[in-house]
């Protein structure tokens, strides 16, 4: 019986792992899936932001149980290893796995799909912190440490850290409950690649919600003093260095793909397994790569559905009959949503301003009523596979 081994169980690993056993082995007699991830419970991270927030939004609306898939397949066609892959030799198809009790696994594999995502740099649950306890334990430090704080700072300019000031801005500033400083590392919130209009919507928006806005700076020290208060030093793009006091701060400045177990001639500079256009791993023919973890576009959950689509629709044709993968076509409509608090929004697609009142409406519970059926596989954001 020859096996698949998937790595992940987050948002593109999920549906990649359902309709794989739907499509190639359940029809089959030849083939089983393992799942290798450490995590019990999908995460979804677009309504983070909100989760973040107490009382806002339950985190059973974002970590949903694996088992609500995995309990469905037979034994003798799937195993679930709750653990994190430690080495991938490609050369031999073997892959050490490290199970949460420290026990070692060693695996053989004839099709690799890597869909491990990516962790957030600085402890904060905006991805799986490792085990869905981990998760839920720095959530809960960090709602403790809102409740309990008179200032939030949030730092980092992209969607994540302008929807969470949006969301903190709703919640304490605009009200003068809590202040909520947002540190950003440019003249206007959101990435370069978003228009002007949209991204000077973004600011004023936080504006009126009474956000304390410090543009073109950067968090460069984090020391916790005395109590349960960070010190903050925040450096402007001339050099000059600032001390700002948080009750509570929360980082949201990227990710680090989750790819250290593959060799370095797998990986380019940033870490990332390198991808061809096939979404297969360079030089590796029987890997296939989504998601985050991948090299060929940025970390966005749109490009991680759009590259779970793909696969989907190619690998049973190419397992089942070796048939050749399709190219795939990265998109480039930059679609933004973008949410700032319970009732503005601002976004963009194809160059043009979207109205906030829609995007508001669309996205006013971040998509979460989607997570369930993301957690048993049934869909990604894009493409509906099961009703």
């Amino acid at each position: 019986m020859k096996t698949i081994v998937a790595l992940g169980a987050g948002l593109a690993a999920m549906p990649l792992i359902r309709q794989t056993m739907r499509n190639v082995v359940l029809p089959s007699d030849s083939y089983k899936l393992v799942v290798v991830a450490p995590n019990t419970h999908m995460l979804f991270p677009l309504a983070m932001p909100r989760v973040l927030v107490p009382g806002a939004m339950s985190e059973d609306k974002v970590l949903l149980p694996v088992s609500s898939q995995f309990s469905e397949y037979p034994s003798d066609k799937f195993q679930f290893l709750q653990g994190t892959a430690e080495s991938l030799t490609p050369e031999s198809n073997q892959l050490s796995v490290k199970s949460v009790d420290g026990n070692m696994t060693e695996l053989s594999y004839d099709y690799l799909i890597i869909a491990t995502g990516s962790s957030s740099r600085d402890n904060t649950p905006w991805k799986t912190l490792g085990t869905t306890e981990k998760t839920k334990e720095r959530l809960f430090e960090i709602r403790n440490e809102v409740e309990q704080a008179k200032t939030i700072v949030i730092a980092g300019g992209g969607a994540t850290g302008t929807e969470t000031a949006g969301e903190f801005g709703f919640e304490y500033a605009q009200s003068g409950k809590k202040a909520v400083y947002f540190v950003y590392n440019d003249e206007l919130p959101l990435v370069a690649d978003m228009i002007p209009k949209v991204r000077r919507q973004a600011k004023l928006e936080l504006e009126r919600q009474k956000v304390k806005l410090i543009p073109n700076s950067k968090v460069t020290k984090v020391t916790t003093a005395s109590g349960k208060e960070t010190v903050l030093e925040i450096t402007d793009k001339s050099g000059k260095t600032n001390e700002l006091k948080a009750g509570a701060y929360i980082s949201a400045t990227g990710v680090i793909p989750n790819a250290s177990f593959a060799p370095a001639s797998m990986l380019d500079a940033g870490g990332f397994i390198k991808q061809t256009t096939t979404l297969q791993a360079e030089g590796h023919d029987n890997i296939f790569v989504a998601g985050d973890v991948g090299s060929l576009e940025i970390s966005k959950a749109m490009v991680a559905a759009a590259q779970t689509d793909h696969l989907v629709k190619y690998l049973p044709g190419h397992i089942l009959g070796g048939e050749a993968i399709a190219t795939y076509t990265p998109d480039t409509k930059n679609v933004y949503a973008i949410t700032l608090g319970r009732s503005k929004a601002t976004g963009q697609m194809n160059g043009w301003k979207l109205p906030g009142f829609i995007v508001s409406r669309v996205k006013r519970n971040f998509f979460s009523e989607q997570a369930p059926d993301m957690a048993k596989g049934k869909k990604t954001s894009s493409t509906t596979f099961e009703k």
